[in-house]
């Protein structure tokens, strides 16, 4: 029995999902992909498009997860910046590494051009709006070291900033061109058809409960059949369960929640994120938002550590808008909802081999759509034998991992604390 989604405003623009079957009886692929989501499917895809034979099995719809449910933001880069990856990686590793980071979000652009994915695709830059002392650090480090990458990248005034969002909340920000915006439950749609058009075969419905050895290979059971092949992807995120041992305690799922408004007039509109670019914050607890197709505020933020997973209460979210743009009074708010990040303690994604053909990618810290992409990429490298520019390491459980929800909570308070401080200096 499928979950449904949440009513999101995404749900209700998408495109048309593809018909998918569940897993019935016995099957064999070459690579079994578990996740229908942006790493499940950009691995798929990559590998149909060698001849590779992959089957991918989703728990529940394409795009269930995080996936059809995130903000759409397109971002560059991470949260690390490239100085301290050369500090942790030294060079050659670091500069190869950088170089496919710089890439990232033109994969995905290029894959919504070259499959003609209907996504309401927007690419006109992201902007970070940075906050005290500490923000205004962290934007002119961003601009600087991306910038002496060759990255299109600059630094904004006070004035420039808030003329741009249409608010005065910041004291500076940076303005990466490399960034953009998707219906992001319509791109993975599209990347699920893409992926069948090049060969692969996806099932929904069809939740993974077991991945056991199997000769030469392994075998994936699902609740009316089994799936066997020679290796296997092990694509969840912020959903991972206990499928693999000790894989989710590599990461602590974190509840980000999004409110969208009806559509705003075009005066009050034109007021906001001037050519549709989308924002983030250089706060420690951040939010992020961004127009839509139809005027729409999209914005989203943190999530309660100990809600019930599928409730979702954006209150907070609308004061913090309510105090942001002032011109536009009390919106009518359309849709709230939510889903699961997964945050890791070092900021960075993880490309992992847990066993031998066994492979996983997670841990996108909020940056999903253009690094869940990527890493399907190079999980697609790493099934076909090859060297990946992303260091490949084995699982490293996070110590005390039960106590997460307590961690996430403590975090949450003393961070706002924080950023209430900095916003001060």
């Amino acid at each position: 029995m499928l979950k449904p989604f949440p009513d999101s405003l995404w749900l209700a623009t998408a495109t048309p999902r593809p018909e998918c079957a569940a897993l019935q009886g016995t099957s064999e692929t070459d690579v079994a992909i578990v996740g229908g989501g942006f790493t499940g499917l950009s691995a798929a895809l990559h590998l149909a498009e060698r001849g590779v034979p992959v089957t991918v099995l989703e728990a529940q719809d394409i795009g269930w997860g995080a996936s059809g449910r995130n903000g759409g933001q397109v971002n560059p880069g991470w949260k690390v910046l490239p100085d301290e990856i050369r500090a942790r990686l030294g060079e050659p590793a670091a500069g190869e590494l950088l170089s496919m980071l710089d890439e990232a979000t033109g994969l995905v652009f290029d894959l919504i051009e070259r499959h003609g994915i209907d996504c309401d695709a927007v690419r006109t830059g992201y902007i970070q709006g940075a906050v005290g002392s500490r923000g205004e650090r962290y934007a002119r480090d961003w601009a600087a070291q991306w910038g002496a990458l060759g990255a299109p990248v600059r630094m904004l005034d006070k004035a420039e900033v808030s003329g741009l969002i249409g608010t005065e909340v910041y004291d500076c920000g940076v303005l990466d061109e490399r960034g953009g915006n998707v219906q992001p439950l319509s791109y993975v749609r599209g990347l699920a058809r893409a992926a069948l058009a090049a060969g692969a075969q996806i099932l929904s419905a069809s939740p993974a409960q077991s991945v056991v050895p199997d000769g030469a290979g392994w075998c994936v059971r699902t609740p009316d059949g089994e799936l066997r092949a020679r290796q296997v992807v092990l694509g969840t995120n912020g959903y991972t369960d206990a499928l693999w041992p000790d894989l989710a305690r590599n990461v602590v799922p974190v509840k980000s929640v999004i409110v969208a408004t009806q559509p705003l007039g075009d005066n009050i509109a034109a007021t906001l994120l001037q050519e549709r670019r989308h924002v983030s914050e250089t706060l420690r607890i951040q939010a992020y938002y961004r127009l839509d197709r139809d005027n729409r505020l999209v914005f989203g933020g943190r999530g309660g550590t100990f809600e019930a997973p599928e409730h979702f209460d954006g209150e907070g979210l609308k004061r913090r808008v309510r105090d942001m743009f002032p011109q536009l009074g009390e919106p009518d708010w359309q849709y709230c909802w939510g889903g699961f990040v997964a945050m890791t303690p070092d900021y960075t994604p993880k490309l992992l081999q847990l066993a031998e053909g066994v492979f996983a990618g997670l841990g996108y810290n909020g940056r999903g759509v253009a690094m869940a992409t990527l890493l399907g990429k190079q999980l697609a490298h790493c099934v076909s034998g090859e060297a990946t520019a992303m260091p490949l390491t084995t699982s490293r459980p996070i110590p005390l991992h039960r106590l997460r929800n307590f961690g996430v909570a403590a975090r949450v308070a003393w961070g706002r604390a924080l950023d209430q401080l900095d916003a001060r200096f």
